[in-house]
């Protein structure tokens, strides 16, 4: 991994603990890696969507609907 890593704790109920520890098994992997893994994914996933409103924001080069219609669909 390269990075020094920091312990935390979760709380799973006993189904959620079971079913990941058969996931880490089928997988030949770590419960903690799973967990990292997948909290790595969520945030990937917040910066992607902060990135597409920063970028939503943006309107220059940008045309309503009304004046695409009448530049582009001659309507």
């Amino acid at each position: 991994m390269g990075t020094a890593l920091k312990r935390t704790t979760i709380f799973l109920t006993e189904e959620q603990h079971e079913r990941l520890r058969r996931l880490a098994f089928e997988q030949r992997t770590s419960m903690a890696k799973l967990l990292r893994d997948a909290a790595l994914e969520i945030l990937e996933d917040e910066e992607d969507i902060r990135e597409g409103r920063k970028a939503l924001k943006d309107k220059r080069g940008t045309l309503d609907w009304e004046t695409f219609k009448r530049k582009q669909l001659g309507l």
